[in-house]
């Protein structure tokens, strides 16, 4: 588990004049992504990167994301990241956390690869991907911050949540992707149902709401969790926070719902709320675990607020509906 990235100052919006022209993009690779494998990439992105078009660097330990995306932003270069959604949370936190907006790009090499794929609307191929992280259009898109922690795609608290806990365990059995998180899921669903929590949430100027929830589910991207299809119609540019109320149902529903909530078939089912709203806060009566882009915190209370258009994405073309 990561240390959580602050939000501080409101952000300045970056403009072209603000970027240095004698300086290249600064591309971070995490090598330990997606169980290491994202080392191989090293070699690749070295050679796409001869002729001065980006200065790779290497993370070594939790935290240099963070902490190289924020001299990168303050020096007013461009910023790639090569790595999962745990390496661009850091990046772009310390991007945020700079007070200076530049060109963020990401290059999916995680196990995940929800914002990556599902925002950024990135291909899986590295070098393609790394061409659109260096030259596509920035499109500013929306940012969430938790108790002062940033998030770029999803936040949740709840049965997920404690799903993202038993993951970091089962990372270490060396499960990843879809296996990580459907095993994850099942063993809390047998095992630990009983974990989930009685919230009161407050979104926007709604009534309270008070209940057991299986989850409460708030992003900016349509999936989270490895591709499961939370807010099927969450726009990471319309300003909201798409919001996914479970309310606890029956272990043997949820074990029918699990399936549909990957598909984003549990939409209209009768224990789902969506809702749209810019701020939203939880509060449980003991301390509860929440999962942010897969990165975990843990509070009695959780106070969430969006940073409109923060972050300057070059992302690609939406993929063509079928």
């Amino acid at each position: 588990m990561r240390e959580p990235v602050l939000a501080p100052a409101p952000l300045q919006t970056f403009s072209g004049d603000a970027l240095r022209a004698d300086a290249p993009p600064f591309v971070i690779l995490n090598p330990a992504s997606n169980g290491g494998r994202a080392a191989k990439l090293r070699k690749v992105i070295e050679r796409a990167l001869l002729g001065g078009r980006g200065e790779l660097a290497l993370t070594t330990a939790p935290g240099d994301a963070t902490r190289l995306a924020a001299q990168a932003a303050q020096a007013g270069r461009g910023i790639v990241v090569v790595g999962g959604d745990g390496a661009i949370h850091e990046a772009a936190g310390g991007m945020i956390a700079a007070g200076v907006s530049v060109p963020f790009g990401v290059v999916p090499a995680g196990s995940g690869n929800d914002f990556a794929l599902h925002v950024a609307h990135a291909p899986l191929d590295p070098l393609q991907a790394l061409d659109l992280a260096l030259t596509a259009p920035v499109s500013p898109v929306d940012v969430g911050v938790v108790n002062g922690v940033v998030f770029v795609n999803a936040l949740s608290v709840g049965l997920d949540a404690n799903v993202a806990a038993r993951a970091e365990h089962y990372k270490r059995l060396g499960l990843s992707g879809r296996a990580l998180y459907m095993s994850s899921a099942l063993t809390e669903l047998l095992l630990h149902y009983d974990r989930c929590p009685t919230l009161t949430v407050q979104y926007d100027d709604a009534e309270p709401l008070h209940e057991i929830f299986a989850l409460v589910a708030m992003s900016l991207g349509p999936t989270y969790g490895g591709g499961f299809l939370i807010n099927p119609t969450a726009d990471p540019q319309d300003g909201l926070f798409d919001v996914c109320m479970l309310s606890k149902p029956s272990l043997l529903r949820a074990l029918t719902l699990l399936p549909a909530v990957e598909r984003g078939k549990h939409i209209g089912q009768p224990e789902t709320r969506i809702v749209r709203c810019q701020r939203i806060t939880l509060a449980s009566d003991h301390p509860a675990h929440a999962q942010l882009d897969g990165e975990l915190m843990q509070a009695p209370r959780f106070e969430v607020n969006l940073l409109p258009g923060a972050l300057a994405l070059r992302r690609g073309p939406a993929p063509v509906a079928r």
